[in-house]
């Protein structure tokens, strides 16, 4: 059994969500704060299973590390240990056997497997895992966050559907809207279905084109992919991709086409740097790492880390949603953003019920795919 502990998440997340998730730029790894240590608080190490400098993901992760260094004064580390998973199982060991930091952070959706099993031979360390679940009280120094990414998307698509279908300057007749992901993954499907049930939501027939890239990091794959279907009709792509997602930013700037940024609100990481990219990007879907992993923080200082178990975070609780900035307010029309609000509304208050693709039967999920294929 697996349970959800959402009266804790409306508990605790109010004044979390208080901090701005500010992507890090590529952030440079090993990256300690040392005033902190010996203040009697809690410390943090953030193990990154990838790259940073992704203006997605991991960026918001490790913000929010930064955030648990300065606004709560907390000793902080991070380590970049990249996409070798030679290097994951001993960097873990490591870390737990030295005993330095109260609390290991990681990804979980890629490393769950080697924390879980790391956790079992240091049973006094804690270990942190966001973007994951785990098996209730199976392992008790492990807590997890997982995210309604499917909520976000939803309002991601609702947004596609009208602006496709819309006089917007990017926009053309075809109702044919894209999502770019960086290779096939539980939570990635999860990212789509909520994608394709928000769009069919305003254009029953719309048609969605579905392609992987095969990798998060690589860029160039990510542009080719994003152009070949901007060639097929397409005029607003979705990519989950993390780092690979920014070469389809690329693809939508050149050919004046439009974009949904992921994870981190994209946008405003190209504000003052690159207009032209901030332009194209309508909004992003947030999937609130950074914030979550403050929250965590706070309950950690007070001792209420539900360890064990996990917490899924969705738009009721702050966990994911759409960006609101400067560029939604100028580039979307005020009828499309006044939809979108209205879809927000009805979804945090359980009128509108979306499909997950965790756990759900997956004959279903491949049936809501294939509704919409080409």
């Amino acid at each position: 059994m697996k349970k959800r502990l959402a009266k804790l998440a409306s508990l605790f997340l109010t004044g979390t969500m208080l901090f701005s998730m500010v992507g890090c730029g590529g952030g440079s790894a090993n990256n300690t704060n040392e005033t902190t240590e010996g203040n009697g608080k809690p410390s943090f190490v953030f193990v990154c299973t990838g790259q940073l400098g992704d203006k997605s993901f991991n960026d918001s992760a490790n913000n929010g590390v930064t955030q648990i260094a300065e606004a709560l004064g907390c000793e902080t580390k991070v380590i970049e240990i990249g996409r070798d998973q030679t290097k994951w199982e001993p960097t873990f060991q490591d870390l737990a056997e030295e005993g330095k930091y109260d609390v290991i952070i990681t990804n979980g959706s890629s490393s769950a497997e080697v924390v879980e099993k790391v956790s079992e031979e240091f049973p006094e360390q804690k270990f942190v895992m966001f973007d994951s679940e785990i098996e209730d009280g199976k392992y008790p120094n492990v807590y997890a966050i997982s995210y309604k990414q499917n909520e976000g998307s939803y309002l991601a698509g609702v947004l596609a559907a009208l602006v496709t279908s819309s006089d917007m300057e990017y926009a053309n007749e075809d109702k044919k809207i894209g999502f770019v992901g960086g290779s096939e993954h539980p939570i990635i499907t999860d990212f789509l279905v909520g994608y394709i049930e928000g769009a069919k939501s305003v254009e029953p027939d719309i048609k969605v084109y579905v392609s992987y890239i095969g990798s998060w990091d690589d860029t160039a794959k990510g542009k080719e992919t994003a152009i070949a279907q901007y060639n097929q009709g397409v005029d607003i792509i979705f990519p989950a991709a993390e780092q690979a997602g920014l070469g389809c930013v690329e693809a939508a700037t050149e050919m004046n086409k439009y974009i949904i940024g992921v994870d981190s609100d994209q946008a405003m990481l190209f504000k003052g740097t690159d207009e032209a990219k901030a332009n194209v990007i309508l909004t992003s879907v947030l999937k609130e790492v950074g914030n979550s992993l403050v929250r965590m923080a706070e309950m950690e200082i007070n001792g209420i880390v539900p360890y064990g178990a996990y917490e899924s975070l969705g738009i009721q609780e702050g966990g994911t949603g759409i960006a609101i900035n400067e560029y939604y307010e100028k580039n979307v029309p005020e009828e499309i953003r006044t939809k979108v609000t209205e879809a927000q509304n009805k979804v945090g208050q359980g009128e509108v019920q979306i499909t997950s693709a965790l756990g759900e039967d997956q004959a279903k999920v491949q049936a809501i795919i294939d509704s919409v294929a080409p």
